[in-house]
């Protein structure tokens, strides 16, 4: 008798431990009714859309800053790809916010340009802020690069011009503080600062420097 009801509770034991797995197995594979939402397929479709986005614009970054390293395309791509993934955030985010979107999304395109900034040489960071409007719309900081001073303007330190000589062979320019610059048509050039320096460049570019004695 004992014998039979432990066979008939070890059987029960078993079929409701069957029954538990089964239900588990059941909720993990299987979606909740009227639940129809394809997460991870829509996950995968967005994560492609923003890599293919991310590596045309690499791509075209690329022929335009003369770019042949693969590393720094591959860098290219992924800041884009980041970017692009957390703008679509902003979405949702500043919904009801434009002011809120506006900074936000001027921000991102600031951080990614500061990111690729010291990835690139100086030229190819000039030639990427001029053309960065056609790559992704703003808003961003337009980055201005000052134009470097003449050589007059450095040698003659706003003094004004005293004199201007010319002829066949040479130009010359004397001004107010006493610098002086002289140019030859074989490509020489001559410049004495106010401080007394003299500096020669010949037709080859060697520069020669003698410092007045104290």
């Amino acid at each position: 008798m004992n014998t039979k009801l432990l066979g008939l509770l070890a059987a029960a034991a078993l079929a409701t431990a069957s029954c538990s797995q089964e239900k588990t197995t059941t909720e993990t594979t299987v979606p909740a009714a009227g639940d129809n939402t394809p997460v991870t397929t829509t996950t995968t479709v967005d994560t492609a859309a923003y890599r293919t986005s991310a590596d045309a614009l690499a791509a075209r970054v690329a022929q335009d800053l003369k770019i042949t390293d693969p590393a720094l395309v591959t860098r290219i791509k992924n800041e884009y790809y980041a970017r692009g993934r957390e703008l679509q955030g902003y979405t949702t985010k500043y919904a009801t916010d434009t002011t809120g979107a506006y900074a936000a999304t001027r921000a991102a395109n600031d951080q990614a340009t500061a990111n690729l900034k010291s990835a690139l040489t100086a030229d190819q960071y000039k030639t990427y802020t001029a053309n960065q409007g056609g790559y992704y719309s703003g808003p961003y900081t337009v980055v201005t690069t000052a134009a470097a001073p003449s050589l007059g303007a450095r040698v003659g330190q706003g003094s004004g011009i005293k004199k201007l000589e010319n002829n066949e062979a040479d130009r010359k320019v004397k001004y107010q503080n006493g610098a002086k610059i002289k140019r030859s048509d074989d490509g020489s050039l001559k410049i004495k600062r106010a401080d007394g320096t003299k500096i020669k460049i010949d037709e080859d570019g060697h520069r020669t420097v003698k410092k007045p004695l104290l």
